[in-house]
């Protein structure tokens, strides 16, 4: 079985909930996640006893508070922007001063901390928490401590150098990108590791695919140079209206020059038959950059009752659902790191990821399982099961 380790911790949970696009979500998902038995018990890891214990569980880790820092998020962040980023709980809305007021709107404006992304009391410590969280995740993969990594806390894949975006506020997952990039290693091959980043979210993942954009060309033909450690490929819904806009959110020309910087668009209302009829493509450009570890971000606002995705209609069982998707990727059997993103039901949410959860483990855990009573409880009605609304749409993208 593999060894399958889930980041989390009491203060990362109470920053997360916080968050002002998921107030609350962090609790509900985790506190599902223990309810279901699927991690060790945070308070008390051995208290798990007779037939029971024969069932694989996640090990509990907490962010190291190492990476919790100025100098961790400054590895890919623009000092400016950190700076202003940790100092927000210090700031006040008001000021005496009408000069001194202009320039912090202009900051805010100029940093994205504002619309989408206001500023809240947590901010400083849920920005350094999550991103230590999944920085946490790939340091134990580079390590060889883990085979299998959780933070579902982790993914938020706008945020931008030195700009928050599309509610994140930190890049976590470019951060724990390069962790992997320096510490990891290369199998069977001479060189530096490479690393898939395989973004699942129905919003474009700009702000990972921005960061690991090589500056170089490759031209089809003649020599060319050596290919980067990161290959970023997002599979998502596109059109002009949606969230967020980039260049690189289309399919790549047969002549890009950007082969490392991969879109799969979808067409709206994409169901698990899309996902299914695509997935050769994600398995063809997987055998062929070989990675020797995986990145997942397993945004699930694409599920069919999500009221910010909205354009989506993925279901979390059958072919093509969010658990096939995990069973396939785990099954490349590389070193991986599962973060979350977005989702915006956060009991259809917390259902999906609880349920990833086990496939992760080796564990089966059905749609008509009663979900079990515990705070958030009310939370599942009127179904109170694991089962979430199967989507409708047949359309392939």
């Amino acid at each position: 079985m593999p060894r399958v380790q889930y980041v989390w911790s009491t203060a990362l949970q109470a920053a997360a909930d916080q968050l002002p696009a998921n107030i609350g979500r962090s609790s509900i998902v985790h506190d599902l996640v223990f309810a279901l038995d699927l991690v060790e018990n945070a308070v008390q890891p051995d208290q798990h006893l007779g037939s029971r214990d024969r069932q694989p569980r996640g090990r509990v880790i907490c962010p190291d508070l190492i990476y919790a820092s100025f100098a961790s998020l400054e590895k890919y962040h623009d000092k400016a922007y950190v700076e202003y980023l940790l100092a927000t709980s210090d700031q006040s809305t008001t000021s005496d001063d009408e000069a001194g007021s202009k320039r912090k709107r202009r900051r805010t404006e100029l940093h994205g901390l504002e619309h989408d992304c206001p500023t809240f009391d947590a901010l400083p410590q849920y920005a350094c928490l999550v991103a230590a969280s999944t920085m946490t995740a790939c340091q134990l993969l580079a390590e060889g401590e883990s085979d299998i990594t959780i933070n579902w806390d982790g993914g938020r894949h706008h945020a931008m150098r030195n700009r928050a975006s599309g509610f994140c506020y930190v890049a976590d997952a470019v951060l724990g990108i390069m962790l992997l990039s320096k510490k990891g290693e290369a199998k069977g091959r001479k060189g530096r590791p490479r690393i898939l980043y395989l973004d699942l979210d129905l919003h474009y993942g700009d702000g990972v695919a921005q960061a690991f954009l090589s500056p170089r060309r490759y031209a089809i033909n003649g020599g060319q140079p050596r290919p980067p450690q990161v290959l970023t490929l997002s599979i998502h819904h596109r059109s002009p209206v949606f969230f967020p806009p980039s260049p690189y959110s289309d399919l790549p020309a047969e002549n890009t020059t950007h082969p490392f910087t991969l879109s799969i668009p979808l067409s709206a209302y994409p169901s698990r038959m899309t996902y299914a009829a695509i997935w050769p493509s994600v398995e063809r450009i997987r055998h062929s950059f070989n990675p020797d570890y995986v990145v997942l971000q397993l945004g699930v606002d694409g599920l069919a009752r999500d009221p910010i995705g909205q354009f989506g209609s993925w279901s979390v069982d059958g072919e093509g659902g969010v658990l096939w998707c995990v069973e396939q990727v785990k099954a490349w059997d590389k070193p991986l790191c599962v973060l979350g993103g977005g989702g915006y039901n956060h009991a259809d949410s917390a259902r999906a990821w609880a349920r990833s959860t086990a496939v992760l483990l080796g564990r089966e855990i059905s749609s008509n399982t009663p979900v079990p009573e515990h705070d958030h409880w009310p939370e599942y009605g009127p179904s109170f099961t694991l089962e979430v609304s199967e989507g409708r749409s047949l359309r392939c993208g």
